[in-house]
């Protein structure tokens, strides 16, 4: 359902380690707290493994601030379709 960590997921900002990607929760799973109970998941996982700090981008606004995720700013993506993205860092608790 969801990869902790990599080491290179955003070309444009190379600098930037570890990655929390390929996060989705399916429409039928939505409104269920499915995306609430994996990013208390994902804090606990990185939690132990020692990190103290993740990054992810996505073109959703307001959702991964309800997770404690802080907007650090916008960035180019590889992707056609969304060229322009919301960095986020989580800071581990």
């Amino acid at each position: 359902m969801y990869q902790l960590s990599m080491s290179d997921d955003l070309d444009s900002r190379p600098d930037i380690y570890p990655w929390l990607i390929n996060v989705y929760v399916d429409e039928k799973f939505r409104g269920k707290n499915v995306c609430r109970q994996l990013m208390i998941t994902v804090n606990e996982n990185a939690k132990k493994a020692g990190l103290t700090e993740l990054f992810l981008y996505t073109k959703h606004k307001g959702l991964y601030e309800k997770f404690g995720w802080e907007f650090v700013e916008e960035v180019k993506t590889f992707k056609d379709d969304s060229p322009i993205e919301r960095l986020y860092r989580l800071k581990i608790k």
